[in-house]
């Protein structure tokens, strides 16, 4: 089954849904769609919040369903490939929570 196909099972459920939480799901799509976009331009985790906004209006929408393909496809081509890769990429997320941790410990935090 590809993720397609559970895109398209989940649609189906999320149509029985009462009126009121399918709204609610497209604003809060849009509302991570928008500060993903936001945040593709100032510091923080843009890309993934584009792809959990187009995710849950994928549910309602078409052009969202054709957009997160997309942006999958792209977001594979960037992905670690090689297995010395990921684990640079994980110890380079260790040493900068640790230094972080540390920075913290000795100057504490800052307006506290």
């Amino acid at each position: 089954m590809t993720a397609r196909d559970r895109l398209r099972e989940r649609r189906e459920r999320h149509r029985e849904r009462h009126a009121v939480v399918r709204m609610l799901v497209v604003l809060g799509g849009f509302a991570a769609l928008l500060g993903g976009l936001a945040l593709l331009v100032l510091p923080g985790p843009g890309i993934p919040l584009v792809i959990v906004g187009l995710g849950l209006l994928a549910l309602e929408f078409r052009w969202a369903e054709a957009t997160l393909a997309r942006a999958l496809r792209h977001a594979r081509r960037v992905q670690p490939q090689k297995r010395w890769q990921r684990i640079a990429g994980g110890i380079g997320a260790v040493v900068a929570a640790v230094g972080t941790a540390v920075g913290f410990a000795v100057w504490g935090v800052p307006g506290f």
